[in-house]
């Protein structure tokens, strides 16, 4: 799927007009935003490109994703988390191909967000949609939406003690604001 085709296909799924932004140099990752009011969401337009080793069987195709977040943050913060994020996912499938899947339950540590105490990132099923994730079949492949929620260290650190699900519990037991990147 192409750039232009990747925009208009999410144009239809997000509230809002998407936008895209201008690339950072010597980043491959092309971004899209959309000004929500309060929020902003961010999300990829060309990730599915990057083969992390998914294949639905079902399907009988391989599983790409685009990847989205939303926070209330600078549309650069947001790009930068993005940008972050997959390229340290195409380094580690660079290196071990298949090993770090964008997937819902992959944590990924270590970004550097200016200003903000979420320095870590977590995939989860878009909760946006219900059960219903937004899925786009094109030439043997199946892109699908994937959430990137941003963690402080603490949360992080629940995370790899005690799971994912674990954490997903304990975020929505306490009320936790996962858009406020700065908590």
């Amino acid at each position: 799927m192409d750039l232009e085709a990747s925009l208009l296909w999410q144009q239809g799924v997000f509230p809002g007009t998407l936008a895209e932004v201008p690339a950072e140099a010597g980043c491959g990752v092309r971004v899209a935003v959309s000004d929500l009011g309060e929020e902003l969401l961010a999300t990829t337009l060309n990730f599915n490109e990057v083969d992390t080793g998914l294949h639905s069987q079902d399907e009988g195709a391989d599983v790409r994703s685009e990847i989205f977040t939303v926070g209330r943050v600078s549309s650069t913060l947001a790009q930068s988390a993005l940008q972050q994020v997959c390229t340290k996912l195409e380094s580690f499938n660079r290196d071990l191909p298949g090993v770090v899947p964008a997937q819902p339950g992959t944590m990924v540590p270590n970004l550097e967000l200016d200003g903000c105490s979420v320095r870590h990132g977590v995939f989860v099923v878009p909760y946006v949609w219900g059960e219903q994730v937004p899925r786009f079949s094109e030439g043997g492949r199946l892109v699908v939406m994937l959430q990137l929620v941003l963690l402080t260290d603490e949360e992080y650190e629940y995370a790899t003690t005690y799971g994912v699900p674990a954490l997903q519990q304990a975020l929505g037991e306490q009320g936790v604001d996962l858009l406020d990147w700065r908590r």
